[in-house]
């Protein structure tokens, strides 16, 4: 049995490919729980569904079903009668063969093929997902790390600067991580930890010995090449490693924490760097619009499902304007008790200006 943001889950996984490799890197949210209120499995011989509607053709229809198919996953979400969610049935999409899987390793900015990737997927396209239908939580584009009795998330978009940060303080400060990427909060102001792999990038390493040294302590000859490969040919900013939070850091959080602070990170023609309050109805606004942004692929999907529904004469389980009253409604709850900012940062600061300037706003307590 496991825990994911509160709920008590069972999974259930038949593909030997990924199953061991995916169980190890969900040990860390093992709970004692004995009764499950969600089955997430890999097993479709229990998917006893039949779709109603196809439209478009790579979006399925089905009664109590929300069905999410792009490159990487298709995913049923099964509720009950209630709009709860039951089951979850995933299906990790492969190449068709040995030589396909080595080429797309090749050209993964990770140097891992699909399989290999099984955790990151499994989090991203399957954990994350589940949370937009549980009730009184809402997820943040953000890493979160706790330092000096206070617990940060930094959110913003994609390269902003967010793992940057975490990787600042949880490395050379010993702060305690709590998320990479998505953070998942509570109407209590509650942040879950998230143990996905960070993942660290080129432009990470720069001036970074002992992160280096933990990146390719284990590395192989291969994967060097490749990293080397990908540097010159694309850029710092086009190749990465993921890594165990619990092998990166010396300080992993490992139970729901209060937050302190958020900060959203914001690229802009400032001067210097500068912090700014954020009234709550913009902090909440800005949330969700990165969210509906990361996780297009899946709102299209379920933009697809409301429009099946609506021709049929039926209501959707779930649509986008729903999701977002209850993220509304989640993220004014928890982030009124949070101090809320904007943190302005210009446009050509260099990597170790925009470290150290951080680092020395981080540990004002002043605004």
């Amino acid at each position: 049995m496991y825990s994911f943001f509160g709920q008590n889950i069972d999974i259930n996984l038949k593909n030997s490919a990924y199953k061991n490799r995916l169980l190890e890197e969900l040990i860390p949210y093992k709970t004692e729980e004995k009764t499950p209120q969600i089955t997430i499995t890999d097993d479709w011989k229990d998917f006893n569904y039949k779709p109603i509607s196809n439209n478009p053709k790579q979006h399925f229809y089905y009664k109590n079903v929300i069905h999410i198919k792009e490159k990487l996953t298709e995913i049923a979400f099964v509720f009950n009668g209630r709009a709860e969610i039951t089951h979850i049935y995933f299906k990790l999409i492969t190449a068709p063969n040995a030589f396909r899987k080595s080429i797309r390793k090749w050209l993964n900015m990770q140097f891992t093929n699909r399989t290999e990737n099984i955790g990151q997927i499994f989090h991203e396209n399957v954990l994350i997902p589940l949370s937009f239908f549980i009730k009184d939580v809402a997820p943040i584009h953000a890493s979160g790390f706790q330092h000096q009795n206070k617990t940060y998330l930094l959110g913003g978009t994609g390269g902003v600067g967010k793992t940057t940060l975490e990787l600042l303080f949880c490395i050379k400060k010993k702060a305690s991580f709590i998320t990479d990427d998505i953070a998942i909060i509570n109407n209590e102001n509650t942040v879950f930890p998230n143990y996905n792999y960070p993942k660290i990038y080129g432009y990470n390493l720069i001036g970074n010995t002992e992160l280096k040294e933990k990146i390719f302590k284990k590395a192989g000859f291969l994967n060097k090449i490749h990293w080397f490969l990908h540097q010159k040919i694309f850029g710092i900013q086009k190749v990465r490693r993921k890594i165990s939070p619990f092998k990166l850091y010396a300080s992993v959080i490992k139970n729901p924490i209060a937050i302190t602070d958020y900060l959203i990170l914001f690229k802009s023609e400032t001067p210097v760097i500068k912090q700014e309050k954020l009234p709550i109805k913009n902090t909440v606004k800005a949330s969700i619009d990165v969210i509906l942004t990361e996780y297009a692929y899946f709102f299209n999907q379920l933009k697809w499902h409301e429009f099946n529904a609506n021709v049929l004469g039926e209501n959707p389980i779930y649509t986008i304007s729903i999701l977002q009253k209850k993220w509304e409604n989640t993220l004014e709850s928890a982030l009124k008790q949070t101090n809320n900012s904007v943190v302005k940062i210009p446009f050509s600061i260099t990597h170790q200006d925009y470290q150290r300037e951080m680092e020395k706003l981080l540990t004002d307590t002043s605004l």
